[in-house]
This record gives structure tokens, C-alpha cells and sequence, in this order.
């Protein structure tokens, strides 16, 4: 969002927030998926990127699965991606504040939509050069509360030469139809988990986000 939270006019930061949440609520009941540039401020973005990358330097992450629970699986052929789970009631600073700024965001989706979305769990996530995720759905087999995939990119300066895009699915009828999307610092790419398939693609440099998903209870 391009207003900061630091400026003085409150009031106005806060409507400014509130319309961007209505509109990507908007756009997940239309199309089902939306990029909102700017979603964050720079001066956040730098924030959550410096603490991810105090995180990664210290060895936090470990290869990210496929599954959950029991049936939680360490597929490179499908995925080579690090991750780190994000506890709310022990993480940095610039990563609670994040997630404080979601909270808009799942009441936007609830009030438009009815969803019934009640909490959000995310992870650190770490896309070493030339590592990837294959294609695939966000939401579980059996009974699946992941409802909204939500995805805030961390990259300085990012260019188009440097890969790593997001390539998702958008017609379920043509499996060749699809939109590719550049991590760029600050945006964040929201889509209905359970819709669409997508994948990561290889990057020539170190590829940093937040992951996280907008829950309804099982």
C-alpha cells in the first residue's frame, strides 16, 4: 500500500488501507486473483527483508515439503524452495507488522465474500539461484482450509532478467493459458487457493517473500 503507517494523517492512511483491502476482495470475487503493487511501503519492505535476511544467515530455514502433518514429504523434484514458519507471538518486529496489516484484508475478504476466514499462517520463504516449485495447488487433499493464498515478494531491484516468476494457471479449461508475474519488492499477489494452479520458476539470484494463507476452520 503506498500510504505509510508513519505518516501523521492517521485517519487518512487507514481509508487509504481500507479501500486497497475492498478492492483485492473485489477482485478475488471476480477474477479470483489480483496484484496489488506497493502493498507495503519501501521502508517496510527493507524491514521484513533485513529480518528475513538475519533469519536465513543464521540457519533458520530448512527445505520446504510438500503435504502437512503425517503426510509431509521432501520432494525436490518437485519443490527446492527454504522456508521458516512464521510464529506471531515470536517473530520480528517488521514481520509482526505485516501481518497486523492482513488483518484488514481478511475482514475485507469476509465482508464481501462470506468466506467464514479466521486466522492466516505464513512462512519465510528463500528461493536459492536456479531452485524452484513445480506446478501445484495451494490447498491440501481431504478436507483443505487454505482459502486464499496470499504472497508479499521481498526483492530489491528485481528485473525481469532475473526469473523467478510466479506463472499461474488462470483458465482451468486450457492448461496452457496462464499469466506470469514478477516478484517485485512490496507487491503482493493474492488468489483463491483452491482455483488455481501455479508455479515458481527459476531465478539467477536469491529470491525472497512472505507466503501465507487465509484459513477457514476444517
Amino acid at each position: 500500500m503506498n500510504p505509510s503507517p508513519l505518516d501523521p494523517d492517521t485517519g487518512a492512511v487507514q481509508d487509504a488501507q481500507d479501500r486497497v483491502c475492498l478492492q483485492i476482495a473485489a477482485a478475488l470475487g471476480t477474477r479470483g486473483w489480483c496484484v496489488t503493487p506497493d502493498f507495503l511501503p519501501a521502508v517496510q519492505v527493507r524491514a521484513a527483508r533485513a529480518a528475513l535476511q538475519v533469519s536465513w544467515r543464521r540457519g533458520e530455514f530448512r527445505p520446504a515439503g510438500v503435504g502437512r502433518g503425517a503426510g509431509l514429504q521432501y520432494r525436490p523434484e518437485m519443490r527446492t524452495d527454504r522456508m521458516r514458519w512464521l510464529d506471531p507471538g515470536d517473530c520480528a518486529p517488521a514481520h509482526r507488522q505485516y501481518l497486523a496489516v492482513l488483518e484488514p484484508l481478511r475482514l475485507a475478504i469476509n465482508h464481501t465474500l462470506f468466506l467464514g476466514l479466521f486466522e492466516f499462517e505464513a512462512h519465510l520463504t528463500v528461493y536459492p539461484p536456479g531452485t524452484y516449485y513445480r506446478k501445484h495447488l495451494d490447498q491440501f487433499r481431504g478436507p483443505g482450509s487454505r482459502c486464499v493464498s496470499c504472497i508479499l515478494y521481498l526483492n530489491e531491484a528485481w528485473q525481469p532478467a532475473d526469473g523467478g516468476q510466479l506463472r499461474i494457471y488462470t483458465d482451468a479449461r486450457d492448461e496452457h493459458v496462464c499469466t506470469e508475474i514478477q516478484p517485485l519488492g512490496g507487491q503482493l499477489v493474492t488468489f483463491l487457493s483452491s482455483r488455481y494452479l501455479h508455479e515458481v520458476l527459476p531465478a539467477s539470484r536469491e529470491r525472497m517473500g512472505i507466503t501465507g494463507w487465509f484459513r477457514t476452520r476444517d
